[in-house]
């Protein structure tokens, strides 16, 4: 079919048919995985260092399986997501555009969950047993189901997010926006604020702290040789003088 410039109202159709297939499909996988998704909260409980895991409330259990279902649908569902989104988006995009988006869709998602698997397998454990070393024998630690599940998913998204730095400057930098010299030029800066960040995710205790900083300066750097690597300048045109022709004085 010939291509078309589409009305707002077929737009509008479109979007709305391609949101009822994602929202559709997650709420399958939703009702279909629920009865299968307390193995995954054992594992889940079983792979931290916390021992006597409670729940407080009537419904903390049940809301418990319905946040980890709801997180797994969408995981399982991010492909046709994606793809919905591409479908969607990509007719109206510059040829650069789109090239540039079909590179980065698949290495964005693969650094999205490699950085969330180390987020959950490396740094939860480790802050996990910084908390625990503050009590002793006279002391028993009764995490919440709820609080235990939020403190895991809130500190392991950030850092499939900060995996995401690398391959954003790398695009940046070679569609000529992003200057691999503004890494050095604040580069002081950027460990202030690694700090920073540490001392507010982490406990309040040096070597955690030192343990969280040193993976996010580490992309930081990784971010800064990827620019380099990539750097294309921006074409400026230059206006040469036109010289004087015979009749002009």
């Amino acid at each position: 079919m010939a291509d078309r410039e589409m009305s707002l109202t077929e737009h509008l159709s479109e979007l709305r048919n391609r949101l009822f297939v994602m929202i559709g499909t997650v709420a399958v996988l939703f009702m279909g995985g629920f009865f299968f998704v307390r193995p995954v909260l054992n594992w889940i409980v079983h792979n931290t260092p916390v021992h006597h895991v409670i729940v407080i409330g009537v419904t903390e259990a049940f809301f418990a399986l319905v946040e980890i279902d709801f997180v797994l649908s969408l995981i399982v569902a991010s492909p046709l997501i994606l793809y919905e989104i591409a479908a969607f988006v990509l007719p109206g995009l510059t040829r650069l555009e789109r090239r540039v988006l079909m590179v980065v869709a698949g290495p964005g998602l693969i650094l999205f969950v490699l950085g969330t698997a180390a987020g959950y397998f490396w740094v939860v454990p480790l802050v996990l047993k910084v908390m625990l070393s503050f009590t002793d024998s006279t002391v028993e630690p009764l995490w919440r189901l709820g609080s235990l599940l939020s403190f895991i998913i809130d500190l392991s998204i950030p850092f499939g997010i900060l995996a995401e730095f690398p391959l954003v400057a790398g695009v940046l930098a070679r569609l000529g926006i992003l200057n691999p010299d503004i890494f050095r030029r604040y580069r002081r800066y950027a460990v202030f604020v690694v700090f920073l960040i540490s001392a507010i995710i982490a406990p309040p205790e040096a070597s955690a702290m030192l343990l969280m900083a040193i993976p996010i300066y580490l992309m930081y750097e990784l971010s800064a040789l990827v620019a380099r690597m990539f750097y294309r300048a921006p074409y400026v045109e230059k206006n040469y003088p036109v010289a004087p022709t015979e009749d002009e004085p």
